[in-house]
């Protein structure tokens, strides 16, 4: 019987083992019950460790046993790397490592951007030279510095690449500067591809010291500047699954379009409640609805109704498992990729206005002082009222619009105790410590041909805050219920800052002016939360919140529960938005267990074994949503921008270094870079301390209004090059 290889899993497991050891050697027999391998497998186990042996990971010193020669040098993490050929490690475990680890572009191997590798660590004296308005300081100072020595894990089977015909060695350059190399096709492997096409390739011979990579044509999206091209390739890019499986959309065209009556036995009946949702307008599934009452107490009684999506989309099931893999739906300014198929996030489970709609309830009665006094979660059954749009209630709240506030009569009393409860809500956040950065995204706007018109900041109104705070609230009970019943709980949860990054963060912005301020001998919420006050009304309010979160954690989700730093919250997670995510969709589960008479504690301990790899995979999706969404808002800003070249814009000066400075221009909610090799006007130097760029007459730091021009637009990297006009 032929073994098969060793999954990935396994392979992490064994350096796993090799890096955890506290002894100088281990046996094969260890590792076999390390894995608890069958008997079948060992053939498998044998081939990996020789691997590892010729690696120079580990070395076989007698039949059966290995010694560490480099164990306390290795470590794993995932490759980040730069054009310019270098790149760093950023650990998986930052208990040995702290910080990133330097890997020189010699020391690359065969690895590529975002690989997950194991570097052999060492460290180098460095020269670093600090330069002063007048003087040349250096120093030596020691740095760690890595070798790859092993490819753990490819982030990625396919390449997005630009297409070269040549007439012996046809290749590809890869779209993303940061894989290294250009890619050789073989002529059979290039399917017909043409001179400037952009191709998806899968690498078959990987590259190293000597080799040069080759790979295989396996898709041909078009030509830069085809229609829609721009989402193919940040699909591949990324790996967002567009398609939905047969076995999913089979299942989901036997969900039903309407709730049966038999459905509803046992739940709550919301129906005659005056519930609202509130969303954009440009959304097209609504799986939130509030409802509100003021109790003759003085009290007030909230319901946050969710759409009961746990219970069309069951465990073990093919919707499942694709709900899963995606983890989440990513949304571009005029389109989305559903975690869901339609039939259910913008059908059976989108609570539209006028239709039954099975939910998830949370009821919870609030004091005037925003204290929650009571609360209850139920299955229920709910019929929305009307469908609300932020900017119609902001008229009727804040603009007290004639017109708006007459066509939506019957409801005008409900926002306006929804208003009243949001700012109650509010200031007790505000008191206890949260952050509120409130920072912009951009809005880009459409014509009816599907040109980008304009790219303005995305307006936050008082409707938007309403929902905000409603949502918090509700997760935040959600967390509390199923943490105090003794559940598994998959929180969300966001670390306290690293110290020295915050360190380095209050020593710039007090050389601007401004006070980061920490007691007790660390920075705590109500710390940022009072620096952030001092920015309001200040051009550079927007740039110095966003440096100021670049120095937080990354929240992310954890079967441990960690807090959330940023709402200065002792317990949180996702409930409110299962159509979309699949954190919300595990929670739906974990609460309705939670409120049976009696839970299953066997189902609630297997929950718990995986719940880990759940919240690992889950926050990778996440991320990788948020870079697809970024990276389409750069090119949709490119291309507002690609017929502008020549003009004039005022901006703003938003970061700085010696290569350069980023600004944002004040007509349009653009970014672009201003290279140092323009200034040409003056003698500049670099200031480290204050990141600024000081010359004899003119000064560039952050907040700086200048006017500068459109030199360039570089289409395949979506980068703005301007210069300075006058200052």
């Amino acid at each position: 019987m032929v073994s098969s290889p060793l999954t990935q899993n396994q392979k992490d497991r064994v350096v796993q083992l090799i890096q955890s050891l506290k002894t100088d050697s281990f046996t094969f027999r260890d590792t076999v019950r390390w894995l608890n391998l069958d008997s079948d497998d060992r053939r498998s186990l044998q081939r990996f460790l020789d691997e590892l042996d010729a690696a120079g990971i580990i070395r076989r010193v007698k039949r059966g046993r290995y010694s560490l020669p480099a164990r306390e040098n290795l470590v794993s993490g995932i490759l980040t790397c730069h054009r310019d050929g270098y790149g760093f490690l950023i650990p998986d475990d930052r208990t040995q490592y702290k910080e990133d680890i330097f890997i020189p572009a010699r020391n690359m191997e065969d690895a590529l951007h975002e690989d997950r590798v194991l570097v052999k660590v060492a460290t180098k004296q460095v020269r670093q030279h600090h330069r002063g308005r007048r003087r040349i300081r250096e120093e030596e100072k020691p740095r760690l510095e890595g070798t790859v020595v092993r490819v753990l894990e490819r982030h990625r089977s396919t390449i997005v690449a630009r297409y070269h015909e040549h007439i012996r060695f046809p290749f590809v350059t890869p779209l993303d500067a940061r894989i290294l190399y250009d890619i050789r096709i073989p002529f059979q492997a290039a399917r017909g591809a043409r001179e400037g096409q952009i191709v998806v390739v899968a690498i078959t011979l990987p590259p190293g010291r000597n080799q040069i990579p080759q790979g295989k044509v396996l898709e041909i999206l078009g030509y830069p500047g085809d229609p829609g091209i721009e989402y193919k390739i940040v699909e591949h890019k990324f790996g967002l699954p567009v398609d939905f499986s047969p076995e999913a959309l089979q299942e989901a065209s036997k969900l039903p379009a309407h709730v049966p009556e038999d459905e509803l036995a046992g739940r709550v009946d919301f129906r005659q409640e005056v519930a609202v949702t509130i969303d954009g307008e440009t959304a097209r599934d609504f799986d939130d609805a509030v409802s509100l009452k003021k109790l003759p107490s003085g009290n007030y009684l909230l319901g946050v109704h969710i759409a009961d999506v746990s219970h069309y989309v069951r465990e073990n099931t093919a919707l499942d498992s694709e709900a899963y893999e995606r983890g989440t739906s990513v949304y571009f300014p005029d389109r989305a990729i559903p975690m869901l198929p339609p039939n259910l996030s913008s059908g059976i489970c989108s609570l539209k206005p006028g239709a039954d709609r099975l939910v998830l309830s949370a009821l919870l009665e609030i004091d005037p002082k925003g204290k929650v006094v009571q609360k209850s979660f139920v299955e229920g059954v709910l019929r929305s009222h009307a469908r609300m749009t932020y900017t119609s209630v902001a008229k009727i709240l804040k603009d007290r619009d004639p017109e708006e506030r007459r066509r939506f009569a019957g409801l005008v009393p409900l926002f306006e105790t929804m208003e009243e409860l949001c700012r109650i809500l509010s200031r007790k956040r505000y008191r206890r410590g949260a952050v509120d950065f409130d920072l912009p995204d951009a809005e880009i706007r459409f014509s009816e041909s599907g040109e980008v018109i304009s790219v303005v900041p995305a307006e936050r109104n008082i409707a938007h805050r309403i929902i905000e705070e409603f949502m918090l609230l509700a997760n935040e009970c959600v967390a509390g219920k199923l943490n105090s019943s003794g559940s598994p709980v998959l929180y969300r949860v966001h670390e306290k800052p690293d110290p020295k990054k915050v360190e380095d963060f209050a020593e710039f912005v007090l050389a601007l002016g401004y006070r980061l301020e920490k007691h007790d001998g660390e920075y705590h919420p109500k710390d940022f939360q009072k620096f952030v006050a001092q920015l309001e009304g200040k051009s550079e309010q927007r740039f110095l919140a966003y440096l100021m979160l670049r120095s937080f954690m990354q929240a992310h989700y954890s079967e441990s529960n960690v807090g959330h730093f940023g709402l200065a919250a002792t317990e949180y997670t996702h409930f409110t938005s299962p159509i979309r995510r699949y954190p919300d969709l595990l929670i739906h589960r974990l609460l309705k267990e939670c409120l049976r008479k009696t839970p299953s504690s066997a189902w609630q301990a297997q929950l718990a074994e995986r719940l880990g790899q759940i919240a690992l995979h889950t926050s990778t999706r996440e991320r990788v949503a948020n870079d697809a969404e970024r990276e389409i808002e750069r090119i949709k800003k490119a291309q507002f921008m690609a017929d502008k070249v020549g003009e004039t814009f005022d901006a703003l000066v938003f970061s700085v270094s010696r290569q350069g400075f980023f600004v944002e221009l004040l007509d349009h909610f653009v970014e672009g870079f201003v290279p140092f090799i323009t200034l040409t006007d003056d003698d500049y130097e670099y200031h480290e301390r204050t990141h600024s760029l000081v010359g004899r007459r003119h000064r560039f730091q952050l907040g700086s209004k200048i006017r500068v021009r459109l030199d360039r637009v570089d289409m395949d990297t979506a980068r703005l090059m301007f210069s300075v006009v006058s200052g």
